[in-house]
């Protein structure tokens, strides 16, 4: 699923600045922009489609 940025932040004003957000055990690593109308959230794991069609998580750190 992709939303916008504006989408986003919408959703987060409902919610305290204090309250810590989980990438559900991923692990944040930064923001990318990616062209002039992509910006994407980068973790520590690798996190991609295979041929298939199945999310797969790779963690090189184990």
């Amino acid at each position: 699923m992709i939303i916008t940025v504006g989408e986003f932040k919408r959703l987060l004003d409902a919610y305290d600045d204090s309250l810590e957000l989980s990438f559900s055990g991923l692990e944040y690593h930064r923001l990318k922009q990616k062209g002039d109308a992509h910006l994407e959230v980068e973790f520590e794991e690798k996190v991609f489609k295979d041929k298939q069609g199945h999310t797969r998580i790779h963690d090189d750190k184990y």
